[in-house]
């Protein structure tokens, strides 16, 4: 894999998180914390919010080595402003990550367990997707609660790239 591709779909990571975000500062702080229903998994769209964060975080400093403060708390969390700088602290962190690979690092397996091996791009595009599958969660939500997301594929990033 080549760095300039993972730091596309990175980078498309980061505005769909982006584009869920804003969405979610037009919900009102019930339908922030309310137990949804159908249940995702994580219960909440807070709940379903967190986890995202949580996989991006944990993966991020698994993938460098660093000690892992444990699983982030949505009692952390009490509105969306507070998830948004937090998210925002880890979108940093990960631009400074990405920004010191090289194409050797990223193909480099860096993680085996009996016979399944991981290269470091292959867990960066897990968590891509991880995120890709649970934004599907949340927009869904968003859109019960009347305010959905719009657009989030990789076509609608590139658009928006080309505007930009």
């Amino acid at each position: 894999m080549h760095k300039a591709d993972v730091a596309t779909l990175t980078a498309y990571n980061f505005w769909a998180d982006s584009e869920i975000l804003s969405a979610c500062e037009r919900v009102s702080p019930e339908d922030f914390t309310r137990q949804a229903t159908p249940d995702p998994g994580w219960h909440s769209l807070r709940g379903t919010l967190v986890h995202l964060l949580d996989t991006e975080y944990g993966w991020r400093v698994s993938l460098q080595g660093l000690p892992d403060a444990g699983v982030l708390s949505e009692a952390n969390f009490p509105d969306i402003a507070s998830l948004t700088a937090r998210w925002q602290q880890e979108h940093s962190a990960w631009l400074a990550y990405i920004a010191g690979l090289d194409e050797a690092a990223l193909n480099e397996v860096w993680r085996e367990d009996g016979s399944i091996r991981r290269t470091r791009w292959q867990t960066i595009l897990h968590v891509i997707n991880d995120g890709t599958h649970h934004r599907s969660e949340v927009a869904a939500m968003l859109t019960g609660y009347g305010q959905s997301p719009g657009e989030l594929d990789f076509e609608g990033y590139l658009v928006w790239m080309a505007s930009q």
